[in-house]
């Protein structure tokens, strides 16, 4: 069936009074961005993307604007790159474990996937010896997600840069969603499309900023292929939506307020997390990064997460089973939510943890 379990599952389950299953920070109200009608164009020139917005999106990050091509949210950025580079019965190599609709796209479009690990018992890096094992004349495309989703771990830049050298000799490129990059501050590495030509990244303002609702994404690569994916994009999107395009320029305008936000509710979550793992370390293994909004816990007395998420729905709390990530025995826990209902929430984990011990 062409679609992606988890986003079906992800829309229609994953909600709940105290929620461990979001994967991007709490959305934002109206009056989290100051905007005015002023800000808000309904109709204008869109046609190869909202000028402004490409060029606040290549300042942000140290890109030119024809490298910058705007999209609805990562999830179609990822799509659009994979269908501007991909042909039926290309080679594809993707981590695992991966995000579920990066393997569903690349299998929608005929693609033959090759899968290399990110191990929880190496802290999900990646091993590069594998790379050179699997990849191949035929390769056009390897795809990594740092900061990793589910972990949330970051691939260092050595790792990435060899992964480079590697694609480049097969005539591959590599996609990096760097989705979550941002919710590391000052201690982000600049965006994985500084690595090389053959090098794409793709992001949104969705997880870091809460702006789910403006479907505002992008993908930041070399200009030649931008180009192509604008004419690809002329089959799905054609333009973009002029009041979304619009307010996002003015989300870019006031990131720093947006960050400020995003750090009153991660750093005192971050605090609950690493608590919760030490305490329940007789239970739970864990590969923590130091920043993070997801971890991916590992159950040690149990093969399946499932009566877990069963058990958790019954206390009006969820999480996401490791089944839609190919590891059952984990689950990945998102604490980008107030801080108070993390803290009920987790109180709530560790009653259904000790309830199926």
């Amino acid at each position: 069936m062409k679609k992606s379990v988890y986003i079906t599952w992800a829309k229609h389950s994953a909600a709940a009074r105290y929620n461990l299953a979001n994967s991007g920070i709490l959305g934002c109200r109206l009056d989290d961005l100051p905007v005015t009608l002023d800000d808000i164009s309904l109709n204008g020139p869109n046609h190869e993307g909202y000028a402004p917005l490409k060029e606040a999106i290549g300042a942000k990050y140290g890109v030119s604007p024809d490298q910058v091509v705007p999209v609805q949210g990562t999830s179609m950025a990822n799509f659009l790159a994979m269908a501007t580079i991909l042909n039926h019965g290309d080679e594809v190599l993707i981590e695992q474990p991966a995000y579920d609709p990066l393997l569903s796209v690349a299998r929608y479009l005929g693609a033959e996937v090759k899968r290399f690990s990110r191990h929880f018992e190496n802290e999900y890096r990646i091993d590069l010896n594998e790379i050179r094992r699997l990849i191949s004349p035929r390769t056009r495309l390897i795809v990594i997600t740092s900061p990793h989703n589910p972990s949330g771990v970051v691939v260092d830049s050595s790792t990435l840069k060899e992964i480079g050298e590697l694609a480049a000799d097969a005539g591959a490129r590599v996609l990096v969603d760097e989705v979550y990059r941002d919710i590391l501050f000052e201690e982000a590495p600049p965006s994985n499309a500084h690595l090389g030509p053959h090098f794409i990244a793709t992001s949104s303002l969705t997880k870091s900023y809460g702006l789910s609702g403006l479907r505002c994404g992008w993908v930041l690569c070399e200009p030649e292929l931008a180009e192509r994916m604008r004419r690809m994009n002329d089959l799905f999107g054609a333009v973009g939506s002029m009041p979304s395009d619009t307010l996002s320029v003015a989300a870019f305008k006031n990131l720093h307020l947006l960050e400020a936000r995003t750090r009153s509710i991660l750093e005192p979550n971050l605090e609950l997390i690493h608590q919760f793992l030490i305490e329940h370390q007789d239970l739970l293994a864990c590969v923590v990064p130091r920043r993070s909004m997801i971890v991916f816990p590992k159950l040690k007395k149990h093969p399946d997460s499932e009566p877990l998420h069963d058990r958790l729905r019954q206390l009006e709390t969820s999480i996401v089973p490791g089944k839609f990530f190919e590891a059952p025995q984990h689950f990945r826990l998102g604490f980008a939510v107030m801080p108070e209902d993390v803290a009920a929430g987790l109180h709530n984990l560790s009653k259904a943890l000790r309830m199926i011990e």
